[in-house]
């Protein structure tokens, strides 16, 4: 379903990205509109799929994740999906990106230690189909 964003879905949405907890009567305050405006205007947009759910930004730090980075992916041709659904089951990669490059696949892994981080590194080179792999480590990081 495809749906046309006024000026009050796209501020909605940014006060939403800025803070998922914002209620729907600061976001109506801010806005100029009532909160049964921005409660219908939510549901429409969760209904229509621009929004597809709810999430917090936690620390990775804090959650035990003190180092990450980005693997660079290259698999066999035809293997991408494969590939992917077997990295969306590990649990210490946090984002898997499909692009067209150089590389497949960009993935986004993070660990508690340098240790525990070469053992998914290592772990993502024995799947199946995956050709070649480098590991970008993230010193830090500037906008999140």
């Amino acid at each position: 379903m495809s749906i046309k964003l006024d000026n009050v879905d796209k501020g909605i949405i940014e006060r939403l990205r800025e803070n998922s907890r914002m209620t729907f009567v600061d976001i109506g305050k801010a806005l100029g509109v009532s909160d049964a405006t921005v409660y219908n205007r939510v549901r429409r947009l969760m209904e229509a799929g621009v929004i597809k759910r709810f999430t917090v930004k936690v620390d990775e730090a804090a959650m035990g994740k003190k180092v990450s980075g980005f693997m660079l992916v290259n698999v066999k041709p035809g293997a991408v999906k494969d590939v992917s659904r077997k990295l969306a089951q590990i649990e210490r990669i946090s984002e898997i990106h499909e692009v067209h490059g150089p590389e497949d696949l960009i993935v986004k892994v993070g660990e508690r230690d340098l240790s525990k981080l070469r053992s998914v590194i290592l772990t993502v080179r024995q799947i199946p189909d995956v050709v070649q792999t480098e590991f970008l480590p993230v010193f830090k990081t500037w906008k999140d």
